[in-house]
């Protein structure tokens, strides 16, 4: 059976009822596919249910593997077409290979799959020519320690959201001097007298209260959204060279 003779045939599938017999399988489930499958996500689905999948605006959780309604692949193909009525979740008119290929991409996100896909040696490079280091080696979270902690979904988020999830030691600290000086830079103590922070060039500054006019704690990243600079294979491969830090192996 054809591929384009497939999607023809999960594009009518669309239009059946839920409790028909015939079982359909995803037949848009390469590299690619998952990729377009993200992006599709990220546009059209995030807004629900979170840049991470994990749900938080009236979305479910899609990363755990288990669904109320979308039981199966065909099932999940018919509920993203249709919707579910009485719920939060409309239809989509997606083509039936962009549905598929949205589907793939939630599979991916389920226990027991891979990490993913990407080319980590090509993910440096371009982890290089972003100058990512800049920041990285000092004044910002240890990639190695960053990709041990965060699945490949949260990872895409801090990449592509930066703004979204900041750790509080994250957190710029910025101050007024009397003499209209403006000092910014990350939090790292504060007594009674004195706040210490390291500012963009990496340097650390002590600074006296006495000479403060004011000062506040934002709880935002100076690190820029990515969003334009890395989609596609490029996200895919930086992902993927994240992910072979873990363990701190450089």
């Amino acid at each position: 059976m054809t591929k384009s003779f497939l999607l023809l045939f999960a594009c009518a599938a669309a239009a059946w009822p839920q409790h028909s017999s015939v079982k359909l399988s995803n037949p848009f489930q390469t590299p690619q596919d998952r990729l377009e499958g993200a992006e599709t996500f990220r546009t059209q689905c995030a807004s629900c249910h979170g840049a991470d999948a994990k749900g938080g605006h009236g979305g479910t959780d899609l990363t755990r593997g288990q669904f109320k309604y979308a039981v199966s692949e065909d099932a999940m193909f018919r509920i993203i077409g249709t919707g579910i009525p009485g719920t939060a979740m409309p239809g989509f008119a997606f083509s039936g290979a962009k549905q598929w290929q949205v589907i793939a991409y939630i599979d991916s996100l389920g226990p027991g799959h891979a990490s993913g896909t990407g080319d980590a040696k090509r993910g440096a490079t371009l982890v290089e020519s972003n100058k990512c280091m800049g920041c990285h080696a000092a004044n910002a979270p240890n990639l190695a320690d960053a990709a041990a902690r965060r699945t490949r979904s949260e990872l895409r988020q801090s990449i592509l959201e930066p703004a979204a999830d900041v750790a509080p030691e994250y957190w710029r600290w910025r101050g007024t001097l009397r003499d209209a000086k403006v000092v910014e830079g990350r939090r790292l103590n504060e007594d009674t007298y004195s706040v210490q922070v390291i500012d963009r060039s990496g340097k650390l500054l002590t600074i006296d209260k006495r000479q403060l006019a004011s000062s506040t704690i934002e709880p935002h990243s100076s690190m820029p959204s990515f969003a334009a600079k890395l989609k596609g294979k490029d996200l895919e491969d930086v992902l993927a060279y994240l992910e072979s830090l873990r363990g701190g192996n450089q």
